[in-house]
């Protein structure tokens, strides 16, 4: 079957993304998935890595019913962030392509 007509990709409510913030300084950005309770992404930028943000952001969100996310499997620094908030992995499945 051959899709007939323009493909349009639109915004969606679906993922809405939060500033992190300490003492008014943006540290890092999270995306949430709501309706499926999913961390869809976690960044705390560079300098600010290492003092227990993202761990604080993580067990925070589990208390709201986050219970789901994706990570690179090779992203052992959030993989442990992770597992100390409870987290086990179910399985190997991701991975980067590139289109070169």
């Amino acid at each position: 079957m051959r899709v007939e007509g323009k493909v349009e990709i639109r915004k969606t409510d679906t993922f809405i993304e939060y500033d992190i913030v300490k003492d008014d300084v943006v540290v890092g950005s999270v995306e949430l998935n709501p309706e499926r309770h999913e961390i869809a992404r976690l960044n705390i930028w560079k300098p600010y890595q290492d003092y227990g943000y993202g761990t604080q952001v993580v067990k925070d969100l589990v208390k709201q019913g986050y219970t789901s996310l994706w990570v690179r499997s090779d992203n052992e620094k959030a993989i442990h962030v992770y597992e100390k908030c409870g987290f086990k992995k179910a399985g190997e499945t991701m991975f980067q392509m590139r289109y070169d």
